[in-house]
């Protein structure tokens, strides 16, 4: 998304934004030069990197919180953004500063290195975080494990949360193939924790990359305190204290109590709304609605497959299908036919308001970033 604060973008941020344009490009030659020439900043912090087709950031949020509770400075670096740009560098939870941002970004920038704009922000997040006297940094692939831009940091810990298949065209184009992209964040002699996958044949693909990796199944609950089972559990391994407590990761079921209430979910992919569904549905009312949009999926009907069932077993007052604004691919139009289409969210959010006590927004984490800004509620862990 773009940044939603001052009116007139500083020559240091157009800069970050029309690297935009050149898309995305995995490898790690770029950043690693780019590293070295900023006396890598990543060796001044223990990192721990995570990786995930489902639930990395999740878990992210629970080690930061986890290991802030438990005394640690903790920076955090994550994307994409649900509001503003600042939310990808956190600092014990709290994004930080513009001008911190700023400050960064400058140094970055007057490396005159040629780097995607993930790469950029990635970059900022090591220097923002180091300069603020972070001790721990948690850092959240991007896409796949092996060639993403994260995988340049030195770590001493690294989590991957969960296999499924996406991103054939990058990735590959089994479950295996994706799995060993993934597992392949492992670094020698580092402490790894993988959730286990449940399939040998996955598993056996995972450990031709991670040879030394620990497979852990968390015991069975939420998707938030399976995170937290999953990253006390990296902790353990590492060493570090872990202090656990429910938190708030936004966008991620939060729930926004008013009148009505709202439910953000930002499940954005098929295996994610697989495993959102038994949630929401526990917490559905009788006179609940729907606010869905999507960016664009490989199979739109495998992703809408379990929601479809929840509408049919417990029937929403109305429904109404929206664009995601500011994303990284356009909104999609009509994503379920023979419904109510609005493109703009905030007005299909309104138009929902009066007839129930209970609106659901699922489908993008940009569609859930767009309720946030116009709600104007901040995107902190708590």
């Amino acid at each position: 998304m773009a940044p939603t604060g001052p009116t007139k973008m500083s020559a240091v941020r157009e800069w970050l934004f029309s690297k935009k344009s050149r898309g995305m490009a995995l490898g790690l030659d770029r950043v690693t030069v780019a590293l070295e020439a900023l006396n890598r900043p990543d060796r001044d912090m223990d990192c721990i990197h995570v990786a995930g087709s489902n639930g990395k950031g999740s878990a992210c949020a629970q080690l930061v919180m986890g290991l802030v509770r438990a005394g640690y400075r903790v920076g955090f670096f994550s994307s994409p953004h649900l509001v503003d740009i600042e939310e990808r560098v956190r600092v014990d939870g709290k994004s930080i500063s513009s001008d911190d941002f700023d400050r960064a970004l400058q140094e970055i920038k007057d490396l005159n290195v040629d780097l995607t704009f993930f790469e950029i922000t990635y970059l900022v997040s090591l220097v923002a975080c180091r300069d603020a006297g972070a001790s721990i940094m948690v850092l959240e692939t991007g896409l796949g494990g092996r060639l993403d831009a994260t995988r340049s940091a030195d770590v001493v810990g690294c989590l991957v949360t969960s296999v499924s298949l996406e991103h054939t065209e990058i990735l590959g184009d089994t479950i295996e193939k994706v799995a060993k992209e993934k597992a392949a964040i492992w670094r020698h002699g580092v402490p790894m924790l993988i959730r286990d996958p449940g399939s040998p044949r996955v598993r056996n693909a995972m450990r031709d990359e991670a040879i030394s990796a620990r497979f852990y199944t968390p015991e069975k609950s939420t998707f938030m305190d399976e995170a937290a089972d999953l990253a006390e559990h990296l902790c353990a391994m590492i060493g570090y204290s872990f202090i656990r407590r429910p938190i708030q990761w936004p966008g991620r079921m939060q729930l926004i109590k008013g009148n009505p209430s709202i439910l953000l979910e930002s499940a954005h992919n098929p295996s994610g709304m697989q495993r959102a569904i038994p949630e929401i549905e526990r917490l559905l009312p009788e006179k609940w609605s729907l606010l869905f949009g999507t960016s664009p999926q490989k199979d739109i009907e495998e992703f809408i497959e379990p929601l479809i069932g929840m509408v049919l077993r417990k029937p929403p007052v109305d429904i109404i299908t929206t664009e995601p604004q500011r994303g990284r691919y356009p909104g999609v139009k009509n994503p379920i036919a023979g419904l109510r289409h609005i493109k703009d969210p905030i007005e299909g959010l309104e138009s929902l308001k009066e007839n129930c006590d209970f609106i659901l927004v699922t489908g993008s984490l940009y569609l859930c970033g767009n309720i946030l800004s116009y709600l104007e509620i901040g995107a902190d862990i708590v």
